[in-house]
């Protein structure tokens, strides 16, 4: 919900609201800091499109996860 409340870019639109949450689209150009917000609403945000930022959100996670993996 907090997305819905305090859109983080001007082009956002919602798509869908579903009882777990809401689909919501927006029109930018990917790069580095759009990763930088989207990975900042942790377990709370699923990219679902275009697969070349899911793959880099993905990548990014998992190397997170490398970080703090117990020994």
């Amino acid at each position: 919900q907090y997305v819905v409340t305090k859109p983080f870019h001007g082009s956002q639109q919602v798509v869908q609201e579903q009882e777990d949450g809401t689909v919501f689209s927006i029109d930018v150009i990917p790069n580095f800091e759009l990763e930088r917000e989207l990975l900042g609403f942790g377990e709370l945000l699923e990219v679902l499109e275009p697969e070349s930022m899911r793959t880099k959100i993905y990548k990014r996670v998992e190397e997170m996860q490398k970080l703090y993996k117990k020994t």
